[in-house]
């Protein structure tokens, strides 16, 4: 059983993350909307079926370049809660071995960099920007985008089954007004859902490949992904469903249920005068 404060571990990377992704996923699937709208029907129609799901597409793809540098913190900031945790930090500095006379070639130096991430691993950090600092010492700019390409293709498939499901139980629901709050609330809940029946493994093919020991195991994305299923089978690409569902439908349901309830006032503003 681990300390309350480890299951709120990366909380901080996770709340910046999702502020730039909740913002660029409205604005943009409006735009998206917009563009993708046949213009051989009226403007007030609904948008459905390819155009729908191209919206949710683009939407996926420009929310997920602005969230692969905060997963990569997120999951550094997990990997080093546990470690403080499992007591695997160490508790003093390790002497250097003395040198004695040889035959043999002189040990290779470390690199700055392998240096740094030995020294790191006496004394993880447990905060944001010293997470930051860790990552750029140990692995460059590089290490803010691993596992960018699951991350993309991730956030492809939560968009477009995300506003593909809202958007056609809305038009099923509420087809010519204006959906409550509630309601909006409930069907960004059951979207989230689907989000995660299918994206689960891309998420964890993902979270592997962001991990600081990942150059260890896998070679690439794919590679991580054929070893899960050959080593570990199947199933294990569905590991972790249930937690990232109640979070995903939590955020989803919040999401869509406060961009309801906005909509909604400014829409009862503009009618009253108050808004042009």
């Amino acid at each position: 059983m681990y300390p309350l404060k480890v299951y709120f571990a990366g909380c901080s990377a996770l709340n910046v993350g999702a502020l730039f992704k909740t913002f660029t996923r409205f604005t943009t699937f409006d735009k998206a909307c917009q563009l993708m709208r046949d213009p051989s029907l009226p403007s007030t129609a609904p948008i459905s079926g390819p155009r729908l799901l191209a919206a949710g597409t683009v939407t996926g793809f420009m929310e997920s370049l602005w969230i692969i540098p905060f997963e990569n913190i997120k999951t550094t900031m997990i990997e080093n809660s546990l470690a403080h945790s499992n007591g695997t930090v160490a508790a003093k500095e390790v002497e250097a071995p003395r040198s004695r006379p040889s035959f043999h070639k002189a040990a290779v130096p470390l690199s700055p960099r392998e240096a740094a991430f030995l020294q790191y691993e006496k004394s993880p950090p447990l905060h944001f920007f010293p997470t930051i600092k860790e990552i750029y010492v140990t692995r460059g700019l590089r290490g803010f985008l691993q596992g960018a390409m699951p991350t993309i293709f991730r956030q492809i498939g939560n968009s477009a089954v995300r506003f593909t499901t809202y958007t056609t139980l809305k038009q099923l629901i509420a087809p010519n007004k204006a959906l409550n709050e509630y309601y909006a609330f409930g069907l960004g809940v059951i979207s989230s859902c689907a989000v995660v029946a299918m994206t689960q493994p891309i998420d964890v093919v993902k979270t592997r490949m962001q991990s600081k020991y990942s150059w260890k195991t896998y070679k690439n994305s794919v590679n991580c992904a054929y070893r899960i299923f050959v080593e570990e089978g199947f199933t294990k690409l569905w590991k972790g469903w249930t937690p990232r569902l109640f979070k995903v439908g939590l955020s989803g349901g919040v999401s869509f249920g406060i961009y309801q309830y906005v909509e909604n006032l400014i829409a009862a503003m503009r009618h009253e005068g108050y808004l042009k």
